[in-house]
């Protein structure tokens, strides 16, 4: 069943369908072990006891400190004061309110996980002519129901209109133009300053 994301304005509620955009990766060669009946082999885990633990099985299962299994419905998530957090419903389905645009800056603020091309089933005229002059909107965007409220930016180009889910990026930018001071020595002792220096104004390699 495809995901369906709705998005309401002043016009009405638009329907999207939305499709998940891979990454491309590069194929490779790889080896594959197989038994002497030609059958391929597959990794696994032994316990202690001789349970075998097919490749995978251990990625969904939760232990407390005493190493019994936990269920994964009786797990709850909570911050780092051990305040439990509230789980917030999926958006899937669910008409989403857009406000007003956004400066692209704020987008550029982001760094981006997932992207998704929308495809309209149904688009309100004003969300229509609000795309084509290259609006951004800021809209709550959550998969299945959790605690974490990411953001999700939706615009649209010449090639269509697109989801663009990531988390603030907590980093400083450094321009060209901006003095780089540097504290550290180096093994003789003397500053790196003047060997930086020095190789910004043409002298020789350090």
């Amino acid at each position: 069943m495809p995901m369906l994301i709705l998005l309401e304005t002043d016009s009405g509620v638009s329907e999207f369908m939305l499709t998940s955009i891979g990454k491309k990766t590069n194929r490779s060669a790889r080896r594959i072990a197989v038994d002497a009946d030609g059958r391929e082999c597959k990794p696994a885990l032994m316990t202690h006891d001789g349970h075998v633990l097919a490749s995978g099985s251990t990625a969904l299962l939760y232990d407390d400190g005493g190493g019994n299994t936990i269920d994964r419905k009786e797990i709850v998530e909570m911050d780092e004061h051990g305040r439990l957090l509230r789980t917030l419903p999926s958006t899937i389905g669910r008409p989403q309110r857009l406000s007003a645009p956004v400066q692209p800056e704020e987008l550029l603020e982001y760094e981006i996980d997932r992207a998704y091309a929308l495809t309209p089933v149904i688009l309100t005229s004003d969300l229509k002519e609000l795309l084509l002059s290259e609006c951004i909107f800021r809209v709550p965007f959550r998969p299945r129901a959790s605690s974490a409220d990411d953001p999700a930016f939706v615009l649209s180009n010449a090639n269509g209109i697109f989801l663009l889910q990531g988390r603030q990026c907590r980093m400083d930018f450094v321009t060209l133009e901006q003095p780089i001071t540097i504290h550290e020595e180096d093994e003789d002792g003397g500053p790196w300053e003047e060997a930086w220096e020095h190789d910004l104004h043409g002298g020789e390699e350090w």
